[in-house]
């Protein structure tokens, strides 16, 4: 299936003493591609309200007010992701928030400062009743350097619980579905 791929640029804030991408750091970054690939924009925001997603929120394309609803059909935005993958509207009065329900992250090689964007791919491995997981390999100079998982839970801003996934939400992510990551240990401790 198909996977996103969500340029980051690195902060020089984001290299630690021993000159590569701090620990800590990595999970910032797996949230701006999140927030890159899937959040359309806070309720009233007009620099990034942009044309329409599926249930008739706007869209955020990190660029120009209306940058996304001219993009041609699968063409992916400024910030690496597709039109369409914007579907959760965020931010107080969207009705939607997201929590983390788990993380795991899985170094396999430091990653150095550079000036050109980290081309981060994710996609979703799991589309449940109210939560997703979401997959990253973030590459390195010699390849994959770090793997991870997120698993985001939908919450409802009103009640504070959780929400069904909406069809339109459900239609648009299965689109990315895809194996989940592959770590090398397994969370019961053997090797893969």
């Amino acid at each position: 299936m198909a996977r996103l791929t969500i340029p980051v640029r690195l902060r020089w804030s984001d290299i630690d003493g021993y000159q590569h991408v701090n620990n800590a750091k990595m999970f910032t970054i797996l949230e701006e591609v999140r927030i890159a690939a899937f959040w359309a924009s806070t309720p009233g925001d007009a620099e990034f309200d942009g044309g329409a997603v599926a249930g008739g929120g706007p869209v955020a394309g990190g660029g120009p007010a209306g940058s996304e609803a001219t993009a041609p059909e699968g063409a992916a935005t400024d910030d690496g992701a597709r039109p369409g993958t914007k579907v959760l509207a965020t931010g107080p009065g969207s009705g939607t928030n997201t929590y983390i329900a788990r993380q795991e992250i899985e170094y396999l090689a430091p990653v150095p400062y550079t000036l050109r964007p980290l081309p981060v791919e994710l996609w979703i491995s799991r589309l449940g009743g109210a939560s997703l997981d979401v997959c990253y390999e973030i590459p390195g100079p010699d390849g994959v350097a770090a793997r991870a998982m997120t698993t985001i839970v939908l919450i409802d801003e009103k009640s504070g619980r959780p929400r069904r996934m909406t069809e339109a939400e459900r239609a648009t992510w299965a689109a990315f579905l895809d194996a989940p990551v592959q770590f090398r240990r397994r969370p019961d401790g053997t090797d893969a």
